[in-house]
C-alpha cells in the first residue's frame, strides 16, 4: 500500500515536471470565465431637458470549456472552445427596460472556437496575438453582436490568465 502511494506520487511529480508551456497554459485557461458588456443608450431630451433614454445594453458571459495547442518555437498556437450566454436589453423613455414580450430582450446561447497565439521570451511578459472565432452556435454570422461580444468575453477570460 505504501509502495503504491509512493509510486503514484512520483508519477504525479514527474508528469508535472515534464509538462510543457502548452499544457501549463491549457491548465490555466480551462474553466476560466470572462465577460463583455456595452451601454448603447443615449439621452432623450425635449426642449433641452432630459426626459429619458433610448437604446440597448449588451452583455455576454462565457466559460472556456476546452483548450488545445501546439508549441512552435517560442510561440504556443492555442485554440479554446467556449460556451455561454448573450443578452441585449432594449431601453425606452423614460429610461426603463422594454418588456421582453414587446421584443425588448434578446437572449442567445453562444459557443464556438477561438484561436490565438502566445509568444514568450525569457524575462518578458508573454505577448498575446489575438486570432479569430469560428464554429459559432445559435447565430452563425461572425458579425452578429452575440458573437462579437462572446469573442470579447473569451479574450477577457484569456487575458485574465496573464
Amino acid at each position: 500500500m505504501v509502495r503504491k502511494a509512493i509510486f503514484a506520487s512520483m508519477l504525479v511529480v514527474s508528469t508535472f515536471a515534464n509538462a510543457g508551456p502548452v499544457e501549463d497554459l491549457s491548465g490555466v485557461l480551462n474553466g476560466r470565465v470572462g465577460g463583455s458588456s456595452e451601454d448603447r443608450r443615449s439621452d432623450v431630451k425635449q426642449l433641452g431637458i432630459k426626459i429619458g433614454c433610448k437604446g440597448d445594453t449588451l452583455e455576454a458571459s462565457v466559460r472556456i470549456t476546452g483548450v488545445t495547442g501546439a508549441q512552435e518555437g517560442d510561440t504556443a498556437a492555442m485554440s479554446v472552445t467556449y460556451s455561454g450566454k448573450y443578452y441585449r436589453q432594449g431601453w425606452d423613455i423614460p429610461c426603463q427596460k422594454v418588456s421582453s414580450n414587446l421584443g425588448g430582450l434578446e437572449e442567445k446561447n453562444v459557443s464556438g472556437t477561438y484561436t490565438f497565439r502566445v509568444t514568450g521570451k525569457a524575462f518578458q511578459k508573454p505577448t498575446i496575438t489575438w486570432g479569430q472565432g469560428s464554429n459559432f452556435s445559435e447565430v452563425n454570422d461572425p458579425g452578429h453582436d452575440s458573437n462579437v461580444f462572446a469573442i470579447r468575453a473569451v479574450q477577457n477570460a484569456i487575458a485574465s490568465a496573464f
